[in-house]
């Protein structure tokens, strides 16, 4: 029994000792890909066999990467000079390729995906944008882009916070949540929906009919309460000049005065409770609501007085 047990010891102890003293191999590869800014020889190398010993010379550096989305070439008789001084490989077995092709991987982001992730921009704010057709037209987008490997992310940035009125939007990327890159993109930001247009160039005073307006997609950014309904608009009249193409807003229009200049009308004279009515002539023409002088046909005087409805006006004694 104890040789029995003095031959395992000793078997164990023989095993032990080759695999301690096998000899390391290392095998260059043709090609090779690397994701960091460093190149290690386990990037380049196969290294057998495996263990502890393979692992720690596997993390020694051998070379700076190249950019992300670039090659370079390594040759492997400079590495092994590189690495001679290094205690932990003099009995190193060399093998492989004479030369080694070391790429570094990359995130590459197209022009294409770049108006896409403007586009999901939008889309994501349209709460804050009109209820319409949105169309951004890039005019200046930068070329593709390349960045790290690794997972990538990007925050866009309109020029105007309101979004509507932006003539860029900047986009910043980040790669594991590290920033890696901004880009800015210029161009022209659309709310295109039906407005109501001036057929011909509408002068002052003219009355608004079906022959000379229109309804025609326009861009809402820089209109104020443009009219987007034709039937909105017929029997109202002009207030300042419109030219013909113009889309027509709320301030251009007023509505045609229910009192003219002539009229022959109803005065209402009040005082409390206490009302007197009488006629008289309009000497100017009046909205609903608006202040015209009344002749009073009984005493010949001038009053004025406030335009309540068609031929009637109102005054206060």
């Amino acid at each position: 029994m104890k040789y029995f047990l003095s031959f395992v010891s000793l078997s164990y102890l023989l095993i032990f000792s080759l695999e301690a003293h096998a000899q390391l191999s290392v095998n260059f590869q043709t090609n090779a890909s690397v994701t960091g800014t460093k190149i290690t020889l386990a990037d380049v190398a196969i290294i057998q066999p495996p263990g502890y010993e393979a692992d720690q010379i596997g993390k020694l550096p051998v070379g700076i990467a190249p950019s992300p989305g670039t090659t370079k070439e390594l040759s492997s008789a400079s590495i092994i000079t590189y690495l001679r001084y290094r205690p932990e490989l003099t009995k190193v077995d060399w093998q492989g390729s004479e030369t080694i092709l070391v790429q570094c991987l990359s995130n590459r982001v197209s022009q294409d995906q770049i108006k896409q992730i403007i586009t999901d921009y939008l889309k994501e704010n349209s709460a804050k944008l009109p209820k319409t057709e949105i169309r951004f037209t890039s005019t200046r987008s930068p070329d593709d882009l390349t960045f790290p490997s690794g997972k990538m992310s990007w925050k866009v940035t309109p020029s105007n916070p309101e979004i509507m009125g932006s003539s860029s939007f900047s986009i910043s990327f980040s790669v594991n949540g590290k920033t890696t890159g901004t880009c800015v993109v210029h161009g022209k930001l659309e709310a295109l929906a039906d407005v109501v247009t001036a057929e011909i160039t509408l002068q002052k005073g003219d009355l608004i009919t079906k022959d000379n307006i229109s309804l025609k997609q326009q861009n809402l950014d820089g209109l104020h309460k443009p009219f987007q309904s034709i039937e909105q608009l017929i029997g109202m009249q002009v207030a300042r000049t419109i030219n013909a193409g113009r889309a027509i807003e709320q301030k251009f229009i007023v509505s045609p005065p229910i009192i003219k200049d002539g009229d022959l009308v109803k005065i209402i004279a009040r005082k409390g409770e206490l009302q007197i009515t009488t006629e008289g002539v309009a000497k100017a023409e009046g909205r609903l609501g608006e202040t015209i002088r009344v002749k009073n046909t009984n005493s010949n005087n001038l009053i004025y007085t406030r335009v309540d409805g068609p031929g009637i006006v109102s005054v206060e004694f």
